[in-house]
């Protein structure tokens, strides 16, 4: 049975990035798991006054329902706190990524570029430790970096976190997966995230204008004579 575990900082951010790569591959029969770093609890509420441990608890909520209609089979919550997933506490979240790593022992990882597509830098630290992760085993046989293609440059909000980075080439994208089957899955998870909902309208808006592709690099790989480019992140297992 395959197996594809995604990492990331906070609720939203697998639905946002990979979810119509998630429940494409879920409808297939792979087992998907999301390992989550944090509640979001830091995060803007644009429905009510909730913060803090309160706000956490909601986006929890809104994870689970988002990621159900996705067809994830299981969410590892790590227990960091929004906003501080810096360097003092990297190998904690590594041996807790390690850990579900090994117990559940994933063919593919998928997690954000170095720049945490959006240049948030929880994400940009996700990225980093994750990919340390990647290799204090032998079990993953692919590690990706879910990506923006160059072309959303105009696209994007230049107001978004501190720098919203550049968009990749082209020539070093490596992957894309058509997902236009599953993007209404993908749009209906995103509404789960009611206490976001004015980043889900920002986000749906800018989307379609984009190709219902999503975008990935193939980092790195344990295997002999893998083809690129491709369009299925199993390709080769």
């Amino acid at each position: 049975m395959k197996k594809l575990l995604a990492v990331f900082a906070h609720p939203d951010d697998e639905t946002f990035g990979p979810g119509a790569t998630l429940a494409k591959y879920a409808s297939k029969g792979v087992v998907v798991d999301v390992v989550m770093a944090t509640r979001g609890e830091a995060g803007e509420n644009h429905v009510n006054d909730k913060t803090g441990k309160e706000l956490g608890k909601i986006r929890e909520k809104e994870l689970r329902a988002a990621d159900k209609i996705l067809g994830v089979n299981q969410i590892d919550l790590l227990g960091f706190v929004d906003g501080e997933l810096r360097q003092n506490i990297y190998f904690d979240i590594a041996k807790k990524i390690i850990t579900k790593i090994k117990s559940f022992r994933p063919d593919v990882i998928v997690t954000f570029e170095p720049h945490g597509v959006s240049g948030h830098l929880d994400h940009i630290a996700i990225s980093f430790i994750t990919t340390y992760a990647y290799f204090q085993t032998e079990i993953p046989k692919k590690l990706y970096y879910i990506c923006l293609s160059e072309k959303v440059r105009n696209s994007r909000d230049q107001n978004y976190f501190v720098y919203f980075p550049d968009g990749y080439p082209e020539g070093q994208i490596t992957t894309k997966i058509d997902v236009a089957d599953y993007w209404d899955k993908k749009l209906k998870a995103m509404l789960s995230h009611k206490t976001q909902i004015k980043d889900v309208k920002r986000l749906i808006a800018m989307f379609n204008t984009m190709p219902k592709v999503d975008n990935y690099i193939l980092k790195y790989h344990r295997l002999k004579g893998l083809r690129l480019p491709e369009d299925d992140l199993f390709n080769g297992i």
